[in-house]
């Protein structure tokens, strides 16, 4: 509790002595859509490639010359966005597109001299490139995510022809590019795919009787054979010598480590990475064509960790942390020559920018800022804390306080439940965090049980036991209410997804604790929830969270006690309702129920349903429309962001 304090009162300490902004920062230029998205450069060095975001809200395609950085663009309309790329050879780009935000639109092939001129592999499905052959130009491995009928089951991977195209008299027809579909291990359920250093696929992770097992294969079509294990182990990528596999195991006492295993025998190598805490398999690996050799580990600890194991990444990272040391510089491209480096910089009250370092030329150049027009306006820092569970667990999470929040003056709080569950809060810049801190609110975002990258007693252990996350968030916030600074009358919960189902559990199973509660297309009938996953998921191809609640006998009965709908009546508080009509994920008719049990039983309840809205408000006009009901509803319930009620 000492140290849960002591942090929270030095950040609000410190917040003391800026001066107050004139003018609160708006939900239009917080919740603006970025301009700037990913970035990555073509093989040769020679082009880079990246997302950007107009005012009109729509993502297009823009191609560098970085001779020159003069920009070639593939422009997106009011309907479709480029949704993301991957370079096909230096000289070719893969592009998917959605339309109106919300419905996966299909996979695209396209020379960078011709953008104008692309031709379709695949219409309408949700789809995800696993690995291109570097000895096979014109061949892709997809993975499909989502697909339109029953032609292919989701988590299907194929081998497309990337250099595919209709004949003059016809239009492509949906699974025209396929050459061939790849099945997966004959046990258990694919969740991952992953190829090698030639751009084979190589790797395969499944769930089965409980557990994620790794299975590998020597070429595309063979027979998968599963990696041996010694030790609780994630595979995570294969090495140069394609015998081995680059996998993370874990110990207890020992923590977490990186190392090489032998896929045959399941042999395992000294480690050359380890982390007592933190999971490192959570993280992105990154190897060097030049050296063909592991060249680093890009992993989550309380803050973004780069560790490198070459000079020439190594020199790169030091070069940018030197020039920016105020920032978290993460690699996120490099050309196969490592002369060219694509850096993005971030922080808590930093929104972020891309760089571009040439080592050869001794040059840096920034490619611009995500969001220029919050330049100089008054962003609040976000400090990690820790907090311990009624059953003696220690937690992390991160905290956001305030000008002018002190044990004199204590702050009204909004408690922000990440969504997932199985996702995580960081520091990085939270347009969601500023927009609540500015109107004087202080922000709390506990990483509870099942958020990703702690150890395995925090976050797979207890990764199904829902109502054990609702406890910890319980306990998150009783452990802030005691440093002193926040208002224990004036509290609030809110949250999207699962962390909209953890908003109204709170104010379910904890009627003394939050005065009234934010939901966002979230989950409120479990039972209902399991139905419509069984449905909407091809039968085979069952997920993680149907196997576990399937054991040992299928009955969903036992879900009641964890869903609040069944529990309205306990619901004092008003609830502000959010919810997108055209949801796939989470059937809006779950916030039409709560909506109507609260009424029933006169609640205060207000409701947010948007048409032509998925599952979270991605079009610009809805998302600031949905905040300013979010300011106005809170102002209301918790007496507004006076720090001297």
């Amino acid at each position: 509790m000492r140290h849960f304090l002591i942090a929270l009162l030095a950040i609000s300490n410190a917040g003391l002595s800026r001066a107050a902004s004139p003018e609160p920062l708006s939900a239009e230029e917080l919740f603006r859509a970025p301009p700037l998205g990913e970035a990555s450069l073509s093989p040769d060095g020679k082009h880079l490639g990246m997302v950007v975001t107009d005012d009109s809200d729509v993502r297009s395609l823009l191609i560098y010359d970085l001779r020159d950085y003069k920009p070639s663009a593939l422009r997106g309309s009011g309907e479709f966005d480029i949704s993301g790329f991957t370079w096909e050879g230096s000289d070719r780009i893969l592009f998917s597109i959605t339309f109106d935000k919300m419905y996966a639109a299909g996979l695209y092939a396209t020379k960078i001299e011709r953008l104008d001129d692309y031709a379709p592999l695949d219409r309408g499905d949700a789809v995800q490139i696993v690995g291109i052959p570097r000895q096979r130009p014109g061949r892709v491995f997809v993975r499909y995510l989502g697909t339109i009928g029953d032609r292919l089951g989701p988590g299907s991977v194929v081998e497309m022809d990337a250099d595919y195209k209709a004949p003059a008299n016809r239009e492509m027809q949906r699974g025209d590019a396929i050459l061939r579909t790849i099945a997966g291990p004959t046990e258990g359920t694919p969740v991952a795919y992953a190829c090698d250093q030639r751009g084979e696929l190589a790797l395969c992770t499944a769930w089965y009787k409980g557990a994620h097992h790794t299975y590998f294969t020597k070429k595309p079509g063979a027979p998968w054979s599963e990696i041996p294990q010694k030790l609780m182990t994630t595979g995570v990528a294969v090495d140069f010598d394609a015998r081995y596999a680059w996998v993370v195991t874990y110990a207890q006492g020992q923590g977490y480590a990186l190392r090489r295993c032998l896929m045959e025998t399941g042999e395992l190598e000294a480690p050359v990475l380890t982390d007592p805490f933190y999971d490192i398999g959570t993280g992105r690996l990154i190897f060097s064509q030049a050296e063909q050799k592991l060249a680093g580990v890009i992993y989550q600890q309380r803050r973004v960790a780069s560790y490198w194991f070459l000079k020439p990444y190594a020199v790169a990272q030091a070069s940018i942390d030197k020039l920016a040391p105020k920032t978290n510089n993460v690699l996120v491209s490099t050309d196969e020559a490592e002369r060219k480096f694509v850096f993005s910089l971030t922080g808590p009250t930093y929104p972020g920018s891309h760089v571009v370092l040439d080592l050869e030329a001794k040059t840096m150049r920034g490619l611009g800022d995500t969001a220029p027009w919050l330049k100089d306006r008054p962003l609040h820092p976000v400090q990690p804390i820790t907090f311990k569970t009624r059953d003696g667990v220690q937690l992390e999470g991160y905290a956001a306080i305030p000008e002018g929040a002190s044990t004199t003056h204590p702050a009204p709080l909004v408690v922000l439940a990440h969504g997932g569950p199985w996702m995580r809060d960081t520091a990085q810049y939270n347009p969601e965090v500023q927009f609540l801190v500015s109107r004087g609110y202080a922000v709390l975002q506990p990483n509870y049980r099942g958020s990703r990258g702690y150890l395995p007693q925090i976050s797979t252990e207890k990764k199904f036991d829902f109502m054990r996350m609702h406890e910890d968030v319980t306990d998150a916030t009783r452990s802030f209410l005691n440093t002193g600074i926040i208002d224990p009358k004036r509290v609030a919960i809110m949250g999207a997804s699962f962390g909209g189902y953890l908003a109204v559990a709170g104010v379910a199973f904890e009627g003394d604790l939050y005065c009234c509660a934010v939901t966002e297309c979230g989950v409120f009938d479990w039972q209902q929830q399991i139905k419509h996953d069984r449905s909407s998921v091809a039968r085979g191809q069952s997920n993680e969270f149907l196997d576990e609640v399937d054991k040992p006998t299928g009955d969903l009965s036992r879900l009641d006690d964890i869903s609040p709908v069944r529990h309205a009546d306990r619901i004092r508080v008003p609830v502000l309702i959010a919810h997108g009509t055209d949801d796939a994920r989470v059937d809006v008719a779950q916030s039409r129920k709560l909506a109507k049990e609260l009424k029933e039983r006169n609640i205060p309840v207000e409701t947010f349903f948007r048409n032509d809205e998925g599952h979270g408000f991605f079009n610009y006009p809805n998302r600031v429309a949905f905040y300013h009901a979010v300011e106005a509803f809170l102002a209301a319930n918790l007496g507004g962001p006076s720090l001297a009620k």
